[in-house]
């Protein structure tokens, strides 16, 4: 008899060889078995496939898919949807890994609760030096005590998802719930999991924000910020636009909370780009996004938000 599948984890590979066993070992040891692990090789040449294989051999909890050409990690969480059988999805990326059986802990948060979304925390920790921290968003730090633990809906605290982690690793998701409303990532180079954040949560009839720490985030990886988001950053704006299209019916004030987090994202992000040779050409495209962008959730006046003043004051 087949085993009932309570979470599928998702994992995009692509050059992760560094980091792929600790993922892997930190998913496959935990004290929920009825589990399995899609990873998604994203025509990888270094050593992950080789390990790939190797843990697939082990466990036959681990199916590999490979793609055919370099498709990036929206297409590739894509693929393991559609693949997947659990009742929960979690989408990990293949540089990070979970705390000691936390999957089961959240899992059963989710499943008592018959949640769409659930959103834990996570514990950042830096690549170059080990520290740990838990971050403002990553840390759910601005969830107010009274709001853990409990079923919620966008509608009533509008306000407070901006504050949130909005990265496909920081909880699990109802797999029934994505095919039924037809929700997936975005197939940008980058930037493709914002647009998946704010369709589900302004779809979900039940969210839950959870104190459990599901996973340990990496950060400060020096490979990762010229070769991906600032190399790329018209995926920021592509992003934007989606986004702005998700919440195109909401009311001004609910619109704008949304937009005021992604503008904020996007400035964070031109900020880093200070330093780096694609400067100049992220400035031009931030003032032709400028002078294209729809005004109106701020009646014409985006000189005073704060994300105006860090873009260009």
């Amino acid at each position: 008899m087949k085993m009932s599948v309570k979470v599928s984890v998702v994992i995009p590979v692509y050059q992760a060889e560094r980091y792929l066993r600790q993922c892997l070992d930190s998913v496959l040891g935990q004290d929920l078995r009825e589990i399995e692990v899609i990873c998604v090789d994203d025509c990888s040449t270094d050593g992950s496939v080789g390990i790939l294989t190797e843990y697939s051999w082990k466990d036959s909890r681990v199916r590999v898919l490979r793609n055919p050409e370099n498709l990036y990690a929206g297409c590739c969480r894509n693929r393991g949807l559609e693949a997947a059988r659990g009742e929960y999805l979690l989408f990990m990326d293949a540089d990070d890994w979970l705390f000691p059986d936390s999957l089961g802990r959240v899992y059963e948060a989710a499943s008592r609760r018959r949640v769409d979304v659930l959103r834990c925390r996570a514990m950042d920790v830096d690549d170059r030096t080990g520290k740990t921290s838990l971050s403002v968003h990553n840390g759910l730090k601005r969830v107010p005590f009274f709001l853990f633990d409990r079923v919620v809906r966008y509608p009533a605290f509008y306000w407070l998802f901006p504050k949130v982690c909005a990265a496909p690793w920081g909880g699990i998701v109802r797999r029934q719930f994505l095919l039924e409303r037809d929700i997936q990532f975005n197939d940008l180079l980058c930037v493709n999991d914002r647009s998946f954040f704010w369709e589900t949560v302004l779809k979900a009839e039940r969210i839950v924000f959870s104190r459990e720490l599901l996973i340990h985030y990496r950060t400060n990886i020096s490979s990762s910020l010229v070769g991906g988001r600032i190399r790329n950053f018209f995926c920021h704006l592509e992003s934007y636009r989606l986004v702005s299209a998700l919440c195109g019916d909401l009311p001004d004030r609910e619109r704008r909370r949304i937009l005021d987090a992604e503008l904020l994202d996007i400035a964070h992000w031109a900020e880093r780009s200070a330093d780096t040779e694609y400067a100049g050409e992220v400035q031009m495209m931030l003032r032709q996004f400028l002078d294209s962008m729809d005004r109106r959730p701020w009646n014409g006046r985006i000189e005073g938000t704060r994300w105006y003043r860090r873009l260009f004051c």
